[in-house]
């Protein structure tokens, strides 16, 4: 990374970051092709034969719609004409005029027509056009999987850590973790002062990406949320009345009236949510505090951005007077469009905000905020001492998990466009994540002093970690049965199985009972009438649940390996009610219908090869079949280089050595 004297997020990125990764991930992507052997060409060629298949089956699809919509209407004219029909000779037959008959027989003619032109014409082309139509759709399909039987080598060598792994590369000053471990829970929570929720039943922790960039930890959490809203429920009913009124003449009239009467009430209902946030710990100005909010200040023109720093100007210089008359403390930064644009005025220590935001930090900071390079003004930034929290727009769409089917498909140029798209988007969030705290020069100097740990952690995994793994497992597995809302669920720590964990998870959902409120409304009629309004109340409901986590260490993609084979899926299928399992950074999770213990630990341990040294370390080292291979190609091609570099140097050092003996 650049100097702290002259680092600016916004260019770094835009100059540097933003195309090294799309270099790095194009390059990926075509190795992993090579490596696969896929053939191209051959696949470009199957694709060409496909989309012209499929053009010529979707025409004949629109032929076949087309007559099954011709036959349709022959249809209704058919049945409308025979009741036609009908009705006329009825009414002809009790007395009614020539006309009548002459009509019907028409309409008797137009139906006898109709049907037979469907019996003898409609139904034949019809046929014709669904032979044809099946096929041409049966030989584009057979093109389609001449395509996808091409390229199919490829796609066991998406795995689920390229991403991470493209991210470090291009990023050396950022290190992911494998997962969050208890250690660096611990370091968050004492340190840094954050609150994981443990206790907080309305938030359940779904994902997290834990780390570190320059030394200093970050962690991404995205949790799903229930908050409690008022819902408003609407009832009406509609009144009838009579009133008379005399005309002129004396004589009296009847006046029909109407009147739709409505009511509504308002209740309480579970609303849910996710919510992403980035977490990053920094000893820097460890005694500020303050918050600011997003101002979509991106979105306004240069004119528009002048006016609103100038009005902003003239509130801060009133709330800096006010401040001065009345004691406080708030003082205004000289750089009114940072002042305004940052607009973190709740601020409480005027001396450690100006070390934290020198005039490069508040440069860096508004660049962030007026430029669409990045996302712009879409964050929210809160520092609470040494912990700092950024929430932003863009993170909530963010797609933190890279399932590697997102890239499948039978054609390769479109597996390369998914490719590159998701991953440089990923990326591109996570980096404006830490944009802001990485703006901030005194941030970047401060180094994390030396932590001490606790000697013996109650718990093998972190609290949110196995709250994650309960999710990946699913509600269903948890929800209360009365429950008809979606469930939060919390994990407690209950005893250590060995290397396992033995955790509870109550799943806090809500049962529904249909209700009806009788409310009095006045109608136009003089009268007072009650109408229903019908809500639905939402009852608490929870259970609670056991499950177990282990480290098994390995890739997904080989425990998906493993879950296929029988004797996993036997042990599994001892202790889990529903043989379920989960899988999520080296950890497994299994709810469990039956006791669990050391000696269980132990034996899962032995199908996973944990117990000795080699196995573990071979299954901890995470490698693939396809991950090694690919290894080994980078291997040889780095020697490769190497040798050809080696012996550049060593011809380019003989030479030199036989051209000094010559002038000596």
């Amino acid at each position: 990374m650049d100097s702290l004297d002259d680092f600016e997020p916004l260019d770094y990125y835009k100059s540097q970051l933003g195309p090294q990764f799309l270099k790095n991930a194009t390059e990926l992507f075509d190795s992993l092709v090579k490596q696969s052997g896929v053939d191209t060409a051959a696949n470009s060629a199957a694709v060409t034969r496909y989309n012209a298949a499929q053009k010529k089956a979707d025409a004949a699809g629109k032929k076949l719609a087309s007559g099954k919509a011709v036959r349709g209407l022959m249809i209704f004219l058919t049945v409308a004409a025979a009741i036609a029909a009908v009705v006329l000779l009825i009414l002809y037959a009790r007395g009614g005029s020539t006309a009548l008959l002459i009509v019907g027989i028409v309409c008797v003619a137009v139906a006898v027509g109709c049907l037979a032109g469907i019996l003898a014409g409609m139904n034949k082309l019809i046929a014709a056009r669904q032979k044809r139509f099946d096929k041409l759709t049966a030989a584009a399909a057979k093109v389609r999987e001449e395509a996808e039987n091409i390229i199919r080598p490829l796609f066991p060598l998406f795995t689920w850590d390229i991403t991470r792994r493209l991210v470090e590369k291009t990023f050396p000053d950022i290190r992911i973790d494998e997962r969050l471990s208890v250690e660096k829970l611990d370091l968050f929570t004492r340190k840094y002062g954050y609150n994981g929720g443990e206790n907080d039943t309305e938030s359940s922790v779904v994902f997290l990406l834990s780390g570190e960039v320059e030394g200093n930890p970050f962690l991404f959490e995205r949790r799903l949320r229930c908050n409690i809203v008022s819902r408003r429920y609407t009832g009406s009913i509609v009144i009838h009345w009579t009133t008379y009124t005399t005309d002129s003449k004396g004589n009296s009239h009847a006046v029909h009236h109407s009147q739709t009467l409505t009511a509504s009430v308002t209740k309480p209902a579970p609303e849910y949510g996710l919510t992403t946030r980035m977490y990053y710990g920094n000893e820097a100005a460890p005694d500020l505090k303050f918050t600011r909010t997003p101002k979509y200040s991106h979105t306004h023109d240069e004119q528009e951005l002048e006016k609103v720093v100038k009005r902003g100007g003239k509130k801060l210089a009133a709330k800096t007077r006010r401040a001065a008359a009345n004691g406080g403390g708030f003082t205004e930064i000289a750089n009114t469009e940072f002042e305004v644009l940052f607009g973190a005025t709740d601020r409480t220590d005027e001396v450690e905000f100006r070390l934290m935001f020198t005039p490069l930090a508040q440069q860096n900071m508004v660049e962030l905020l007026t430029s669409s390079d990045g996302y712009g003004d879409d964050f929210s930034f809160v520092k609470n001492g040494m912990l700092n929290c950024i929430s932003s727009d863009h993170a909530t769409y963010w797609q933190p998990w890279p399932d590697p089917s997102r890239y499948v498909s039978y054609d390769l140029a479109a597996s390369r466009a998914a490719f590159l798209a998701y991953n440089t988007e990923y990326f591109k969030s996570v980096y404006f994540d830490l944009a802001p705290v990485l703006s901030i020069p005194l941030y970047r100097m401060q180094k994390p002093h030396e932590f001490i740990y606790k000697d013996v952690y109650p718990s093998n995994y972190a609290q949110p970690q196995s709250e994650v793994l309960a999710n990946c497992l699913g509600e269903n597995q948890f929800s209360h049965p009365d429950s008809r809302t979606r469930s939060v669920l919390k994990v407690r720590f209950s005893n250590k199985d060995g290397a396992s964990d033995k955790v509870t998870v109550t799943a806090y959902g809500y049962a529904t009972e249909d209700r009806v409120d009788y409310i009095d409304v006045f109608g136009g009629d003089g009268r007072m009438h009650v109408v229903p309004v019908h809500w639905i109340e939402y009852i608490p409901v929870d259970r609670t649940s056991v499950m177990e986590v282990k480290a098994v260490g390995g890739t997904r993609e080989s425990f998906e390996k493993m879950r296929a084979e029988q004797k996993l899926a036997a042990f599994v299928r001892k202790y889990s009610p529903q043989g379920v399992s989960a899988y999520c950074d080296g950890l497994m999770a299994m709810p469990l219908g039956c006791g669990y213990g050391k000696a269980d630990d132990a034996a899962l341990g032995e199908i996973f090869n944990l117990n000795s040294p080699a196995g573990a370390a071979a299954v901890l080292a995470g490698v693939a079949a396809a991950e090694a291979a690919a290894d080994a190609v980078d291997a040889a091609e780095r020697a490769e280089k190497d040798g050809n570099e080696n012996k550049n140097t060593s011809v380019q050092s003989a030479e030199e050595h036989k051209n000094n003996n010559q002038e000596e």
